[in-house]
């Protein structure tokens, strides 16, 4: 027997430790004893039989826990098949459209230089139709379409209709299953929009920046327009069809006190199917280093609570699990066509010429930039410093393309430190079995 390297230790009151294993996701309280033990004795444990003589029933535990392996286990290499059977899954495919890069909000944190005017021209469209026949074909199970941009809806009739029945018809006749989404500000939004995509398996990011005097600060339409009541609105008509919504509030610390008087809003908003809601809680990377991580985590855990009473759900970044769901970026049958037929992995940076990863070909081939696929295929868990991470199984060495801005082998791509690690930890821990 031996120590999983995947164990992490952390100290509470009353000489107890908080054991987490992250490659089972497990937790379990030991006395400091035998914490010590398992830190000091890594390796041929039963041969030691020290811990054993300890405590038969605590032994017997932390096997059950994944906390003690068996020596012949590897589970690193146990990670390496996962991350390829996850990343390289021939049976799933994804493809993100981005109709426009034009915009009809400027919220002032985003990352993109929005182009009035742009469109996706025929010829482009008529490309990404014959990718369409390319990639929905056996062995291929499930395909999913989604929409980005600029704003997706400002081309809904022209792009996005004629995109979502040229895959649902390819799906329903090769025995795919088919799912659309879009990321919008869903201001456009109307109801025979609303119906259509009540049609598919359908779902919506959609975003709102506090309660409505923050958001309407930084959401505005053309006129100085504020968005959040016909958002909040179309989020109750969305729900009411069947379009699952994915309501993304990003705060701050200025903001995030009002989301109360959202979660008051959705509730009067007497939502039919109030489970196809989903609350993503994202803090604005502009304001992360402005520290308030106790409050932040307290206010959240209480809208947790409130959130619960009215059947809605949230989720938190870091409580991710790559090894059930990793970024669709990262995986081989995903890419991103812009609006002018270039080809991208990764849609959280922006659409300059020199970040694509190819162009579409008239026929539907991708074509790669020199030793950008290749590039690409390295760029995640291939670090020792990730390799050798007790956390590993949380991040799998984050995202690649993080890993490709980050040229020093030697530095975490997400920059955790142990400190931050055993913040994650904790923070799944109290989600787990403090939120009740």
């Amino acid at each position: 027997m031996k120590v999983s390297p995947f164990n992490s230790y952390i100290s509470l009151s009353d000489n107890r430790v908080l054991g987490y294993n992250s490659f089972h996701r497990r937790f379990i309280i030991l006395p400091q004893k035998i914490s010590k033990v398992l830190q000091t004795y890594d390796i041929n444990l039963m041969s030691n039989n020290l811990l054993h003589k300890i405590s038969p029933e605590t032994f017997q535990l932390l096997k059950e826990s994944g906390f003690i392996i068996n020596s012949g286990v590897d589970e690193l290499s146990i990670l390496d098949k996962e991350l390829e059977t996850i990343n390289c899954c021939e049976s799933n495919a994804e493809l993100h459209i981005n109709p426009t890069l034009d915009c009809n909000f400027r919220c002032w944190y985003c990352y993109e230089e929005h182009m009035a005017g742009s469109k996706m021209s025929e010829e482009v469209l008529e490309a990404v139709k014959n990718y369409l026949n390319k990639t929905i074909a056996q062995p291929l199970r499930h395909f999913r379409l989604s929409f980005f941009g600029g704003e997706p809806l400002l081309k809904f009739d022209s792009v996005c209709k004629p995109l979502i029945e040229e895959a649902a018809g390819l799906c329903a006749e090769r025995g795919a299953s088919f799912h659309t989404s879009f990321t919008t500000n869903s201001y456009l939004l109307t109801q025979d929009m609303a119906d259509y995509l009540g049609r598919f398996s359908c779902g919506m990011q959609i975003t709102l920046d506090g309660h409505r005097e923050f958001h309407n600060k930084v959401r505005f339409a053309p006129g100085g327009i504020g968005s959040y009541d016909r958002i909040i609105s179309n989020v109750a008509m969305l729900a009411d069809v069947g379009v699952r919504v994915v309501l993304r509030i990003n705060y701050t610390l200025g903001n995030l006190e009002s989301v109360s008087e959202i979660i008051s809003d959705l509730k009067a908003q007497n939502i039919v199917e109030s489970n196809k809601i989903v609350i993503d809680f994202q803090r604005v990377w502009q304001d992360k280093h402005k520290g308030g991580d106790e409050k932040i985590k307290l206010l959240i855990k209480e809208y947790g609570r409130q959130l619960k009473e009215i059947g809605i759900s949230y989720s938190l970044p870091d409580l991710h699990n790559p090894r059930v769901s990793s970024c669709y970026g990262d995986k081989k049958n995903y890419i991103c066509v812009n609006y002018n037929g270039d080809f991208y992995k990764c849609t959280a940076r922006d659409f300059k010429p020199e970040r694509r990863a190819g162009h579409l070909a008239p026929d539907g081939t991708l074509v790669w930039e020199p030793g950008r696929r290749e590039a690409w295929e390295k760029a995640k868990f291939s670090r020792e410093i990730c390799r050798s991470c007790r956390i590993a199984p949380i991040c799998l060495g984050g995202c690649r393309q993080r890993g490709l801005e980050s040229p020093d082998d030697r530095r975490c791509p997400l920059g955790y430190d142990e400190a931050r690690k055993d913040e994650l930890i904790l923070q799944r821990f109290e989600h787990q079995y403090l939120n009740d």
